[in-house]
C-alpha cells in the first residue's frame, strides 16, 4: 500500500536504514540518500511549504512493515532541480492549466546522480510501485510526476510505457589509480597539461585586492574537525555569492552546521586562504569511493580561486584518499579542459495529460539528438592522451 509521509521522521531512522541494505553495496553509503541528510534539510527548513518543497515522501507498505521508499517533494515551483523543465510548465500556464504543484523524487539542490527507490522487494515488483505512485498522482490532480538524476541501472528498472526517459550531460573526473597530481597531469595531452599548470602557478602569484603578496593555502576540515564558526563564515560566503549573480541561496542559515553535525564522516569544508585570511570555501560530501562537490562561496573575485577551490584541489583529495570518482556539480563543458570527462545523466517523467505528453516526448527525442551530437563532441575534444 502506497503512503504519503509529510516528513521523513513520519519514516523511522531504523526501517529507511533497513532498506538502503538492499542497494548495491558502493550506493548504500551515498550521502544524499541516508536519513540524516533529508531530515538535516527539513529540521532547518532548507524544504518546507514556504520554500516550495513540502516534503511528501512516497512509502510502501506490505502490513506495518516498510518494503520501499521514494524520497518525493510537491513543487511549488522548478528551482533547485537542474533538471529544467520551465518550457512544460509555460506551456501549461499558455493553456489555462496549472502545472505546480508536481511530484518530484529527487534530492533537492543535488544535480547528483543516485538511487532513489529503496526496495526490498524483488526488482520484478517495481512496476507496480511505479504504477502505484501514478495512480496517486493522477487521483491528486496533479500535472507531473519526475525522478531525476536517477542511475543508469535503476532507470532502467523504474523505465515503463508511461515514464518518459531524459538525458543530459555532466562532467566527472575517474581517479585512475593516480599515486598525485602530477601522474594525473602526465595523463593529460600536452596543451591540456600545460594549461592547468599555468593556471595553478598564476593562481598561486596573485593576491586578493587588499594584499597583492603570495600566500595561498586550502585548509580541508569534516564534520568533527570544523567549528560552528566555520560553518557561519562558510554560509557567508554561499550567500554572499548568490547575492552577486541574483540568485535565490535556497539552503537555510542552519542546514551546513546541522549536515555536519548529523553527517560528520561525509560531510566537507574546504577552505581557501590567503595570507591565513579566508577568502572563499567549498562544500562537499562523501562516500567511500565518490567526493561530490556541491556548493562554494567567495568574498572576493580572484582569478582562478574557483577552478583551484572547487576542481583541482578536490581532485587532489580524491587521489589522496584513494576515491575512484570525483563529481563536482551540474553543467560546466568548461570542466573537459581540465580532466572531467562527459558522462550522461537519467531523469524520467510521468505527464498526466495525454496531448502533453506526446509533445513533451517529440521534444525530448529532439533534445537526444542534439545531446548524442555533443557528447560525440565532448570525446573528440578529450584532454587525455
Amino acid at each position: 500500500m502506497l503512503k504519503t509521509a509529510h516528513s521523513i521522521k513520519d519514516v523511522s531512522a531504523e526501517e529507511w536504514e533497513a532498506l538502503l541494505k538492499y542497494l548495491p553495496i558502493k550506493q548504500q553509503d551515498h550521502p544524499f540518500i541516508q536519513y540524516e541528510f533529508l531530515l538535516a534539510l527539513e529540521e532547518t527548513r532548507s524544504v518546507s511549504v514556504d520554500s516550495g518543497w513540502q516534503p511528501c515522501h512516497l512509502v510502501f507498505y506490505q502490513g506495518d512493515e516498510l518494503v520501499a521508499a521514494l524520497p518525493n517533494y510537491l513543487k511549488g515551483h522548478s528551482y533547485g532541480e537542474y533538471v529544467f523543465d520551465w518550457a512544460w510548465a509555460d506551456a501549461y500556464e499558455r493553456h489555462g492549466l496549472e502545472y505546480y504543484p508536481k511530484s518530484l523524487s529527487a534530492i533537492p539542490m543535488t544535480p547528483i546522480t543516485g538511487p532513489r527507490l529503496l526496495s526490498s522487494l524483488d526488482a520484478t515488483s517495481t512496476p507496480s510501485l511505479v504504477e502505484a505512485v501514478i495512480r496517486w498522482v493522477e487521483q491528486s490532480q496533479m500535472s507531473s510526476w519526475h525522478l531525476n538524476f536517477v542511475s543508469g541501472e535503476a532507470s532502467e528498472q523504474l523505465i515503463s510505457s508511461q515514464l518518459l526517459k531524459r538525458e543530459d550531460i555532466q562532467f566527472h573526473w575517474h581517479n585512475q589509480g593516480y599515486q598525485d597530481f602530477g601522474e594525473f597531469l602526465t595523463s593529460l595531452k600536452a596543451k591540456k597539461r600545460k594549461n592547468i599548470v599555468r593556471e595553478r602557478r598564476e593562481f598561486q602569484e596573485q593576491g586578493t585586492e587588499q594584499e597583492k603578496s603570495s600566500g595561498w593555502s586550502f585548509e580541508w576540515l569534516d564534520g568533527h574537525t570544523a567549528s560552528e564558526e566555520d560553518w557561519q563564515l562558510f554560509d557567508r560566503m554561499y550567500r554572499n555569492t548568490f547575492d552577486k549573480k541574483g540568485g535565490w541561496a535556497q539552503l537555510s542559515h542552519d542546514f551546513f552546521g546541522a549536515c555536519a553535525k548529523a553527517m560528520p564522516d561525509q560531510t566537507l569544508l574546504l577552505l581557501a586562504k590567503h595570507e591565513a585570511k579566508p577568502i572563499a570555501g567549498a562544500f562537499f560530501m562523501r562516500s567511500e569511493s565518490a567526493l561530490y562537490g556541491r556548493y562554494w562561496g567567495c568574498f572576493e573575485d580572484v582569478d582562478f580561486l574557483h577552478f583551484e577551490t572547487c576542481y583541482y584541489q578536490g581532485i587532489e583529495y580524491a587521489i589522496e584518499h584513494g576515491l575512484s570518482l570525483f563529481e563536482p556539480g551540474a553543467q560546466g563543458e568548461h570542466k573537459l579542459a581540465r580532466g572531467f570527462m562527459p558522462v550522461s545523466t537519467h531523469s524520467l517523467h510521468y505527464v498526466s495529460r495525454p496531448e502533453f505528453r506526446e509533445a513533451i516526448s517529440h521534444a525530448i527525442t529532439q533534445e537526444e539528438e542534439w545531446l548524442d551530437i555533443r557528447y560525440q563532441d565532448y570525446l573528440k575534444h578529450s584532454p587525455y592522451k
